[in-house]
């Protein structure tokens, strides 16, 4: 990791945050832009990693708890983003199903896809006269960063965030209020 410093350490058993700690300390010391990338099965993240990551930020060495800054020493601008993926188990843990009978007098569209699974109506609506579809993403995924969502859904970079929408890098917006359709359908799909 010396040898570069604007590497990217990948570490695929995150465990408790050691490879984040050890880069943050290389480039406090050399001044380097060295990034990493921790998986983690486990649900400590919120409790080991991330506080340990917020720990070293503020400062490299620490004593009974409290912070011991060497001379000229400071915290670290640090930026952490993480993705919790929601596991295949969790999805059929969450999905609720009622009893009907096998020739719903509904159109198969709306009989197959939004009305045999009931989270499915808590968050989709369908206004077919107008060819629209709200999608209220919280009531799936309550916390949902859609700003986030839509960004790696697109492969687009995030330029700036309001309260009203997101601004991509390449000029494009996206209503964090009522997002289209076409973007958040892969979503609803796989929900």
């Amino acid at each position: 990791m010396r040898q570069s410093q604007n590497g990217i350490a990948l570490d695929f058993f995150g465990g408790s945050g050691t490879t984040a700690h050890a880069v943050m300390n290389l480039n406090r010391e050399d001044g380097g832009k060295r990034k990493y990338l921790l998986i983690e099965m486990g649900a400590h993240y919120h409790t080991v990693i991330l506080p340990r990551v917020k720990k070293v930020a503020f400062c490299s060495k620490w004593k009974d708890g409290k912070p011991v800054f060497e001379k000229g020493e400071g915290g670290l601008s640090h930026f952490v983003k993480y993705f919790d993926l929601e596991q295949y188990e969790d999805t059929l843990r969450r999905a609720r199903y009622e009893d009907s009978s096998m020739l719903s007098t509904l159109d198969p569209y709306n009989s197959y896809v939004f009305l045999r699974d009931l989270k499915l109506l808590d968050a989709v609506s369908l206004d077919k006269p107008a060819n629209q579809a709200r999608v209220d993403l919280a009531s799936l995924y309550p916390g949902i960063d859609l700003a986030e969502t839509l960004s790696c859904l697109t492969g687009k970079a995030i330029r700036q965030i309001t309260a009203q929408q997101v601004l991509f890098a390449d000029g494009s917006a996206a209503s964090l209020n009522e997002p289209d359709w076409a973007l958040v359908k892969p979503l609803v799909w796989w929900a």
